[in-house]
């Protein structure tokens, strides 16, 4: 059978970017990447209102230092094309009522600063980061397996009872049963929200992921995240691959239990049918396995209640001024209304109420290439009370709605001022984004911005396989490994590696770790920087993930 490309990749988020690239770059494969969206990058893209910049989901990612592991295999994917900048040594400030405290990039300074706060609870405290370590590396242990021959996985496995006691507990089993001060249970928690889980919801396992990851301080791509795609799509296009942007993939086809094309429609509403030897969809588990499979391939993916639903709604903010003048250096913010997560978590179903907590980014803060001031206002919420609107279009959703969205944006800057008096007189611009304009621009059902829900149940039954039920579909992105920009990328990386063969994984860190950055190496990076800005030329009224809202 003859195939139009060897690879068909739904969707162009992070975790799609990364396989597609690691397939260009080591194997030479023709990849085909689908975007639906009119950018390229998922929640790695940009848009730009009256001269403000923004990034619609890259807030700061971890373990990007020189060196380190994660570092290699970035450069690798992108090409050496994307500089990462570090944030203040005090990367994250946690917000109570009556309680800040101040997470530094040296471990050891964190956790003696949680010490000093809370010195009876010393003992347990360092407990505490030995076994967010040990279920990390278990996690690592069990993912790994899933390339292991069945005899040397099994007894791997079968050895993992790190996994089995910590990695699938909740988090609040865990706090519960290793500390007394609820104020230090909910202050380790803090940053919940970059998993949209409260602790009695979470697995002990995707909260200790995200904690580690920040350990060693955070990192912001020089020049905004968007750096990301115009560094990787030159490379797919390189080996004879293509990105489309506006093409909505409708079904993926199978045929005699072989994935093998897909088909849909263009935005002019023009269908198109590609076929590849491999498919991955990088779309999320639920709609690949509910929406994108043919009626007798559909089944059912476990975590999605209406219980479990997480979006978000974002603020985008111009300033007339530097957000320095009121003491910000670049740091996040995350304000909590209460010690009690799981109250704020309900919080989401009432957005007009008090919202339960509200993080605070300064993107401009930490790109020395930004040209003006700006930030990110995010609360998650419940797709339940925009449902009256879920028919309408982007952007023609009514007067109605537009007022709703007026109140919604005054009662999040609220909480801002209440905490930093004078944020509200420095705002210039702002945009309101809700779970309406996540679900119309990614697919993800209800605007969920973290795929599947990680809860105990869910990561006990997870494989962290990229494989399906459909012979040469594959799942790459978030849903493959776990929330956040860097899940998503290694969701891809491990993708990539199972199309590539028995040694793929160990060919993809091998050439990481080899792959030496070094001056020469400069005018590729600009090189590829110009020609990718050439990808895509939205319209001028419609580059965001967002609607407009100006702030009166």
């Amino acid at each position: 059978m003859s195939f139009d490309y060897d690879v068909i990749i739904i969707g162009s988020g992070m975790g799609a970017l990364t396989a597609a690239s690691l397939l260009s770059q080591m194997r030479g494969q023709k990849v085909l990447v689908l975007e639906r969206h009119f950018k390229v990058g998922g929640f790695t893209h940009t848009f730009s209102r009256h001269g403000y910049k923004f990034d619609v989901g890259l807030h700061y990612v971890g373990e990007m230092q020189p060196g380190s592991r994660s570092r290699q295999l970035f450069d690798l994917v992108s090409g050496g094309g994307v500089d990462w900048a570090p944030l203040p040594d005090i990367y994250d400030k946690f917000v109570y009522p009556d309680l800040t405290i101040s997470a530094s990039s040296n471990r050891a300074v964190y956790i003696d600063e949680l010490e000093r706060r809370f010195p009876q609870e010393r003992a347990a405290i360092r407990q505490y980061f030995k076994d967010i370590d040990a279920v990390c590396l278990a996690v690592q242990t069990k993912t790994a397996a899933g390339f292991m021959p069945g005899f040397i996985a099994g007894p791997v496995n079968l050895l993992n009872t790190t996994f089995k006691k910590l990695a699938i507990i909740s988090t609040a089993d865990y706090l519960n049963a290793n500390f007394k001060d609820a104020k230090l249970k909910a202050v380790l928690v803090s940053q919940w929200g970059d998993y949209g889980l409260p602790p009695s919801l979470s697995s002990f396992a995707i909260h200790s992921l995200i904690a580690t990851h920040f350990l060693n301080g955070a990192y912001y791509p020089t020049g905004s995240a968007d750096s990301i795609a115009q560094s990787i799509v030159p490379i797919i296009k390189r080996a004879g691959g293509d990105v489309l942007v506006n093409h909505k993939v409708n079904e993926i086809v199978v045929k005699n239990g072989v994935a093998c094309g897909v088909t849909g429609t263009d935005a002019q509403g023009k269908p198109f049918d590609f076929s590849a030897r491999h498919i991955i969809s990088n779309a999320g588990i639920y709609p690949t396995f509910q929406k994108l499979l043919p009626a007798g391939y559909r089944v059912p993916v476990q975590g999605y209640t209406d219980e479990l639903d997480c979006s978000s709604i974002s603020a985008y903010i111009g300033f007339k001024r530097s957000p320095q003048e009121l003491g910000f250096q670049g740091e996040n913010h995350w304000l909590h209304t209460s010690y009690d997560h799981d109250a704020e978590y309900a919080a989401r179903r009432n957005p007009l109420g008090k919202p339960g907590f509200a993080y605070l980014s300064f993107a401009s803060l930490k790109d020395k290439m930004a040209e003006k001031h700006t930030a990110q206002l995010i609360t998650i919420a419940s797709a339940e009370p925009f449902r009256k609107w879920q028919d309408t279009a982007w952007k023609k959703r009514g007067s109605e709605y537009e007022q709703y969205k007026d109140r919604l944006t005054d009662n999040l800057l609220s909480i801002i001022e209440e905490r930093y008096s004078g944020f509200r007189d420095l705002i210039d611009y702002c945009e309101l984004s809700t779970p309406l304009t996540v679900e119309s621009f990614t697919g993800h059902p209800a605007g969920r911005i973290y795929g599947q829900p990680m809860t105990p149940q869910v990561v006990a039954a997870r494989s962290f396989k990229p494989d399906t039920h459909v012979r040469n579909l594959y799942l790459a992105g978030a849903d493959n490994m776990a929330p956040g920009i860097m899940g998503a990328f290694m969701g891809g990386v491990f993708c990539a590696a199972r199309i590539m063969g028995a040694f793929g994984l160990a060919e993809i860190m091998t050439s990481a770790a080899r792959r030496k950055s070094d001056k020469g190496e400069e005018s590729n990076k600009i090189s590829a920087l110009q020609n990718a800005r050439t990808i895509t030329k939205p319209a001028k009224d419609a580059e965001a993930l967002s609607e407009p809202q100006k702030i009166r």
